[in-house]
C-alpha cells in the first residue's frame, strides 16, 4: 500500500508566486527572479527553460529591463529599496505569512523591543525578517539556546518579543513558548509559523507512526521539507528524503519489502514530481491504486464546511473579499466575521493579509463562495474552553451580564456561567464585576449543550500563586531592585517589590550608629535595594540597602588621609577625650593629650556637644576602624611637633635597648 499525505505539494503561498511567474513568462515578457523562486531544483530548472533568469539572491545584480520577481521567502528591506530605485518593474511575490512577520517585527522594533527569533539564521526568509528588527535581533535554532539567552539578558518582559520562521519546527517552537510563559508573567509571543506548515507537520507525525517506510519529497535546501524529514525519521527508521524519483534508486532494496509506504512532500514540491515518485514506487511494489486516485486525496477542490487559508484581496465596511487560489472568489460578510461587539473592517483587516475561513455556500454561476470566520472561530473557542476544563488552564474574558445566582463571563464569545459564590470574597457585590476583565477557571463543560461553568475566585487565586512562584524564582542573591516603601517600623522598612514585599532590617539600612528609619524615609518613597535571601515557604524576602559603595569608612579612605586638617563636630564627651564627627557615620577621637598645648584633665571644660572645631588627622587604623584627631596640632603646632620628636626618640631608645638585650 502506498499513501500520499493529504497536505502534499505546493502550499498556497508557493502556488500563488509560481503562478504569477509562469503567467508572466508565458506572456512573452522578460522575467527575472531574485534568487531561486522556491527551494526546488527541478522546478527552478523548468523556469529557466521558460526563459526566466535567476539572479543572485543578495541583490548584487539587478535588471534594468523586464519584470523582476521577489520570491516567496522575502528579502531584506535594504535590497527592496535598491530594487525600487533601479528596476523599472517588479512584483513582490513574498508569501503573505512572511510579510505578516515583517510587519510584526517592524512595529515591535519601533517600540524599542529586541527580537528573539527561532529559525535558520542562513535562510533567506530569516535574513529578510532580521532586516526589519531595527532594535536588535538574535536568531536561534533551538528552544534551549533561545531560552538561555532570554533568561540571561532580559529582566523586563517588555524589553523583547519572540517570533518564529514560518517553516520552523512546531514542536521546538511550542517548547520555547512554554519556557517563556514560565519565566515571565505576560511575554510578547507571536506564533508566526504558517498554518499550512503546522498542518503538514502534524499530519506527517500522525502518518509516519504507522508505516514501514516514509519517502519525503522536496528540495534538499527546503527548510519545511527538512522539518518533515526530521519528523519522519524520528517515527520511522526506514525514512528517506529525495528531490525526485531518480534519487530513490539507492534505497530500492530497503523499500521493496515494505507493506505500507507513506509519501509526504514539502510545500515547494511540484505535483508532477510527486507523481513520478509515486509511479516509481508503484512499479516497485506493483501497487494497483492509480496515482490519479492517490493524488486526488492531496489536491482536493474546496467543499462546504472546509477550512481554508486565503489572502485578503479587498476590504469594505460591509465585507471582505478573499483570494482562495481557486476559480471562486471568497466573500466574507461582516456578520460572519465577529462574534460580538463592533469593529471597523477597514482598520482591522488589510489587503494582502492571510486569513483562515470556512466555506459555507458555493455559487458556480456567480463564481463566488460565501465564507465565515465567525463559525471557524466559534469551533476554535469552544474547543479551547473544553480543553481548559480538562487541563485547568486559566482563560480571560469580560463579565457581560449579571444574572440570577451569578455572572456571565464571555471568553471570545463563549459564555461561561460563574456562580456568585465563585465570583470573589463572601458577601461581595457582584454588580461591580459588570464589564470588568477577569480570569476564569472552567470546572465544567457540556459539549452537547455548549455550556460551561467556572470560577473567577479560583482563577485569581491560581494566578496570584503563579505570579508569586515566578517572582520568587526570578530572585537571585545580590539582585538589585527598585521598590516602594510600604510601611516603616523601628526595626526596619517594608518594601513593595511588585508581586511581593521584602524587609530591610535597620542594621542593613545604616552604617555606624543606629538610627530611626522614620527620620530618613517615608511611606511611598522609591528605594534601591538588593536581595540578601529568599524563603519561598515562609514567603520572606530579606533585603539590603547599605552597600560597600555607601560604607562611610570606604568613603572616608577615598577622601581623607593622615595629615589632613578637617572641621569636625563634637558628638560625645568621655573622661579620656571627646568624639568628633568627621562625616556622617565616621567619628574620630580627640584624646585629652591632643585637646590643647597641655594635657586637659576634664574634657568637658574644653568642649561641649555640638561644638565645631578644626583638627588634624594624626592616625588611621583601618583594621579597627579608628581615627585619631588632634586640635593641639592646629593651635600649638610647635608643642605638637616637640611631642612627636620626643615620641620618636623614646621609640628609638626602646628599640636599641631591645637589640642590646638580644
Amino acid at each position: 500500500m502506498i499513501k500520499i499525505a493529504e497536505n502534499a505539494g505546493f502550499c498556497f503561498g508557493v502556488k500563488r508566486a509560481c503562478g504569477m511567474i509562469e503567467r508572466t513568462a508565458d506572456s512573452g515578457k522578460k522575467v527575472y527572479c531574485l534568487g531561486e523562486p522556491i527551494h526546488n531544483r527541478i522546478y527552478n530548472a523548468m523556469l529557466e527553460k521558460k526563459g526566466v533568469t535567476i539572479l543572485p539572491d543578495d541583490g548584487s545584480v539587478l535588471p534594468r529591463d523586464g519584470v523582476l520577481f521577489i520570491r516567496t521567502h522575502g528579502i531584506p528591506k535594504q535590497t527592496l529599496e535598491r530594487i525600487k530605485a533601479i528596476c523599472p518593474e517588479y512584483v513582490d511575490a513574498t508569501c503573505p505569512f512572511v510579510l505578516r512577520i515583517h510587519d510584526i517585527v517592524s512595529k515591535e522594533s519601533a517600540k524599542g523591543s529586541y527580537a528573539v527569533l527561532l529559525g535558520d539564521a542562513d535562510h533567506p526568509e530569516v535574513r529578510g525578517i532580521v532586516s526589519c528588527a531595527t532594535a536588535g535581533c538574535s536568531v536561534f535554532s533551538t528552544a534551549k539556546e533561545a531560552a538561555e539567552f532570554v533568561k540571561a539578558t532580559f529582566d523586563d518582559e517588555n524589553a523583547f518579543f519572540a517570533a518564529v520562521q514560518t517553516t520552523f519546527s512546531k514542536t521546538e517552537w511550542k517548547l520555547f513558548e512554554n519556557i517563556l510563559k514560565k519565566l515571565y508573567t505576560n511575554p510578547k509571543i507571536f506564533d508566526t509559523i504558517c498554518n499550512v506548515t503546522s498542518v503538514r507537520q502534524e499530519e506527517a507525525d500522525r502518518l509516519t507512526k504507522d508505516c514501514d517506510a516514509v519517502i519525503v519529497v522536496g528540495g534538499l535546501k527546503s527548510s519545511n521539507t527538512k522539518k518533515l524529514f526530521d519528523i519522519a525519521r524520528a517515527n520511522c527508521k526506514n525514512a528517506v528524503m529525495t528531490e525526485d524519483a531518480a534519487g530513490l534508486e539507492p534505497y530500492f532494496n530497503n523499500l521493496k519489502n515494505s507493506n505500507k509506504i507513506i509519501i509526504i512532500a514539502g510545500a515547494s514540491t511540484p505535483g508532477d514530481v510527486i507523481q513520478e515518485v509515486y509511479k516509481q514506487m508503484a512499479d516497485l511494489l506493483n501497487d494497483e491504486l492509480s496515482f490519479a486516485e492517490m493524488l486526488d486525496q492531496s489536491f482536493k477542490t474546496l467543499n462546504t464546511g472546509e477550512r481554508v487559508v486565503g489572502v485578503i484581496s479587498a476590504v469594505s465596511p460591509a465585507e471582505i473579499k478573499v483570494d482562495l487560489g481557486t476559480k471562486h472568489t471568497g466573500i466574507l460578510p461582516y456578520d460572519e466575521i465577529v462574534n460580538e461587539g463592533n469593529i471597523d473592517l477597514e482598520k482591522e483587516y488589510h489587503v494582502g493579509d492571510p486569513i483562515e475561513v470556512m466555506c459555507l455556500k458555493f455559487s458556480d454561476v456567480e463564481g463566488t463562495v460565501m465564507l465565515s470566520k465567525k463559525r471557524l472561530d466559534e469551533d476554535k473557542y469552544l474547543a479551547a474552553v473544553s480543553d481548559a476544563a480538562e487541563s485547568g488552564e486559566i482563560l480571560h474574558g469580560a463579565v457581560k451580564e449579571v444574572v440570577k445566582g451569578g455572572v456571565i463571563v464571555s471568553v471570545n464569545g463563549v459564555r461561561i456561567f460563574v456562580p456568585a459564590s465563585q465570583c470573589g470574597p463572601e458577601g461581595m457585590d457582584i454588580e461591580t464585576l459588570k464589564n470588568q476583565k477577569v480570569p476564569v477557571r472552567v470546572f465544567e463543560y457540556n459539549a452537547q449543550r455548549k455550556r460551561a461553568r467556572g470560577s473567577i475566585r479560583s482563577a485569581k487565586r491560581s494566578e496570584r500563586k503563579q505570579r508569586l512562584d515566578d517572582f520568587y524564582a526570578s530572585l537571585t542573591e545580590g539582585q538589585k531592585i527598585t521598590g516602594t516603601i510600604r510601611s516603616i517600623t523601628s526595626y526596619g522598612v517594608f518594601v513593595n517589590l511588585g508581586d511581593a514585599d521584602g524587609m530591610v532590617h535597620v542594621s542593613d539600612l545604616f552604617w555606624g550608629r543606629p538610627k530611626n528609619p522614620a527620620d530618613y524615609f517615608k511611606v511611598g518613597d522609591k528605594i534601591d535595594v538588593y536581595v540578601k535571601s529568599v524563603d519561598r515557604e515562609k514567603e520572606r524576602i530579606s533585603l539590603g540597602y547599605k552597600t560597600e559603595e555607601t560604607n562611610p569608612w570606604t568613603i572616608f579612605n577615598n577622601n581623607y588621609k593622615v595629615g589632613d586638617d578637617v572641621e569636625v563636630t563634637i558628638v560625645s564627651i568621655m573622661p579620656f577625650g571627646a568624639f568628633a564627627e568627621i562625616m556622617p557615620g565616621i567619628d574620630g577621637l580627640i584624646h585629652c593629650s591632643q585637646m590643647a598645648e597641655k594635657f586637659v584633665q576634664k574634657p568637658e571644660t574644653m568642649f561641649k556637644i555640638g561644638d565645631k572645631v578644626v583638627a588634624k588627622i594624626i592616625g588611621i587604623e583601618d583594621e579597627r576602624n579608628r581615627i585619631s584627631l588632634s586640635v593641639k596640632a592646629i593651635v600649638a603646632p610647635e608643642a605638637y611637633e616637640a611631642d612627636l620628636k620626643a615620641a620618636e626618640e623614646r621609640a628609638a631608645r626602646k628599640a636599641a635597648a631591645a637589640a642590646t638585650e638580644e
